[in-house]
């Protein structure tokens, strides 16, 4: 689909005649607020853009639009056919630059490619969303509580069921909205995150269903709300335990028949989307004091998941710690008693507090391995936590004494993985495994 954006009627008509007879789908508005909100409901596949449109006729105000259009290509049209102005129109992120007039087979040839590249773009999306799905679904760890959150993320994504995901704060409940949206039948459409507590309360609804221009003071043109824009995909309410009562039940009445109504209008709209709730809070000591409708607490829990705290991930942690690091600093390494303390500390902060500790001991390092120090300054506790049986679990004796004999095999072996597996017993795949599990790769 293609959306033609211009305020001439005579160019309009003429131009959508020309697409349509190529076989293209066309919808054609007059103004740059049009133009927002025709592309959060019909999502086009290409946008052509006039940039000197209403209000302002400013080729300015028109370049400042395209990045509202974000991820199709736009393709700028204008009278003004300038150099300086294609370059500007270019790094705000137009795809391509057309001069009135138009020249029919330029622009058959301009809108082919646009039409190509995007398909190009969905099917790469496609692509790794699958990928993502086969394997770790973005969500990396493979203790039991990782391994079983996905298998139940496999069942709960092909259904249309409202999600609550559930858990401590820094846990990855925003990783399991998106990879229930990337595993569910609605993966092409957006997934459109809220964050329910950061949007003042008197600004939430107009958020979430939009308004008409001058239903309240600043209200100056026509808004989509998230509702609409994430039509055909899925809503991801963040600490939907944030929500005013007030919203709480225009909230309800939307999740039971998919209608709502935007800030001063009088006509119910509708949307197909679908509601992934998550939150840290207490939902059920919530709904006893009053402060949680009861009626939209059990709409929401229709399918009830739990993010794990990372406390309970066990060789988790050294792998996210190996990931983190590898990413903020690709040429450092860990000594391997820091593996060790990242492994057995509790980190109350769950993944949020291990990658951010990573990052700060990567950047103050003061060689190429990072120490137990590091980390302790990192984190600011005081004194390095001791490491005794006492607070060891067999489990976590285990892993670490394993972890201990790998990295000394390989430092004696110069880090030849046949060499290593061979002194160790074990099978050159059995060794690998191994080091993928411990974030020793």
């Amino acid at each position: 689909m293609i959306l033609l954006a211009d305020d001439e009627p005579a160019f309009q008509r003429l131009t959508a005649g020309w697409l349509r007879a190529q076989g293209h789908e066309v919808t054609t508005v007059g103004d740059g607020d049009a133009a927002r909100a025709a592309f959060a409901r019909h999502r086009p596949d290409v946008v052509l853009l006039d940039l000197a449109m209403p209000p302002h006729h400013d080729p300015q105000a028109g370049i400042a639009l395209i990045s509202a259009f974000a991820p199709a290509p736009v393709v700028v049209m204008t009278g003004h056919a300038d150099q300086a102005l294609a370059m500007q129109a270019i790094e705000a992120g137009a795809w391509d630059f057309l001069a009135k007039p138009v020249d029919p087979d330029l622009l058959k040839v301009v809108v082919a490619r646009a039409v190509e590249r995007a398909r190009l773009a969905q099917e790469l999306a496609a692509l790794r969303a699958r990928d993502e799905t086969s394997e770790d679904m973005g969500l990396i760890g493979q203790s039991p509580p990782m391994v079983a959150l996905r298998a139940l993320i496999r069942r709960v994504a092909p259904t249309n069921m409202p999600v609550m995901v559930l858990g401590p704060s820094g846990t990855g409940k925003e990783l399991v909205a998106r990879a229930i949206h990337a595993a569910s039948t609605r993966a092409k459409g957006p997934l459109v995150p809220v964050h329910c507590g950061a949007v003042p309360a008197d600004l939430l609804e107009s958020e979430l269903f939009g308004h008409l221009k001058g239903s309240f003071t600043g209200a100056h043109a026509d808004r989509a709300g998230l509702v609409e824009v994430a039509h055909g995909g899925t809503l991801f309410l963040d600490e939907i335990g944030e929500m005013p009562p007030a919203m709480q039940v225009k909230l309800l009445r939307f999740l039971a028949d998919g209608t709502y109504q935007p800030v001063g209008a009088r006509e119910m709209r509708q949307a197909d989307v679908r509601i992934i709730a998550a939150t840290h809070r207490d939902l059920t000591a919530a709904v006893a004091d009053g402060s949680f409708r009861e009626d939209l607490y059990y709409r929401l829990k229709g399918l009830v998941l739990s993010t794990p705290r990372l406390d309970e991930r066990g060789a988790d942690k050294a792998l996210l710690a190996q990931i983190f690091l590898r990413r903020a600093a690709p040429a450092a390494r860990f000594a391997p008693e820091a593996l060790e303390w990242i492994a057995q500390r509790a980190w109350p902060g769950n993944v949020r507090e291990l990658r951010a500790a990573v990052e700060c001991a990567a950047a103050l390092a003061q060689g190429a391995a990072i120490s137990v120090e590091d980390l302790v300054f990192a984190t600011g506790e005081t004194a390095p936590v001791t490491l005794t049986p006492a607070n060891l679990t067999l489990e976590d004796e285990v892993v670490a004494l394993e972890r201990r004999r790998i990295v000394e095999a390989l430092e004696r072996t110069g880090h030849n993985h046949t060499h290593t597996a061979r002194d160790l017993g074990l099978s050159r795949v059995g060794l690998l495994k191994k080091m993928d599990r411990m974030g020793l790769r």
